[in-house]
């Protein structure tokens, strides 16, 4: 094994074992509260010693961070899939009939599902909502840039991606209050419906469409 392949696997080990944390934090910040949960409530929860739990996440709210991150992490992938010739809606319906979601990832979006509905009351978990957000809005720059044909820096390109971001925010936030607030059912096919048309009207039509030729 390379020293790079062995980095590569440390790596992922780490990344699984910050994902596990989060998803006992947001399972015990949902059943009893935030305030009701310390840090070391969340390493005993875990097995692991307090002070790992602080070398992973700077506080118990950004335990939740790496849960919350895969729905926009996943959007992320899809975006950087996305050809030019397709359409916005056309491409997400295909691409999530390619990369199927998991019963996993299912249990995993109602837990940030839940966690949205919470940011409303609690700061400092919207603070660590809002982190994950700003990562998807640097991680999309890239994808924008090419299909405005702008470099990445272009001011353009970063307001579009800050209006994607935000368009994908709001979506989240509108889903997941129908959803577990208000127990509406609300189809897969209805949420990338609502995605597709919050980016175009956030841009102003620029993303959405296939790219010119």
């Amino acid at each position: 094994m390379t020293r790079r392949e062995v980095v590569a696997a440390i790596d992922d080990k780490h990344a699984a074992a910050r994902l596990a944390v989060s998803r006992l934090a947001a399972a015990m910040f949902w059943e009893r509260g935030v305030s009701a949960i310390s840090g070391d409530d969340i390493a005993a929860a875990a097995g692991l010693s307090t002070r790992t739990i602080w070398r992973y996440f700077r506080t118990k709210e950004s335990c939740v961070e790496p849960l919350l991150a895969k729905s926009a992490d996943r959007f992320l992938a899809a975006t950087r899939r996305w050809p030019h010739h397709q359409s916005l809606a056309e491409h997400l319906a295909a691409d999530i009939a390619e990369y199927p979601v998991t019963p996993q990832d299912v249990e995993d979006e109602i837990s940030a599902m839940r966690l949205a509905t919470m940011t409303t009351s609690e700061p400092a978990l919207r603070t660590a909502y809002l982190m994950v957000h700003d990562r998807m809005e640097q991680g999309l720059i890239p994808v924008i840039a090419d299909r405005l044909a702008r470099p990445e820096h272009d001011l353009t390109v970063r307001l579009c991606a800050a209006a994607v971001t935000g368009a994908f925010r709001v979506v989240d936030e509108e889903v997941s209050c129908a959803v577990i607030v208000e127990k509406k059912p609300v189809s897969q096919s209805e949420t990338l419906a609502l995605i597709d048309r919050a980016i175009r009207e956030a841009t102003n039509g620029r993303l959405g469409g296939p790219v010119a030729p």
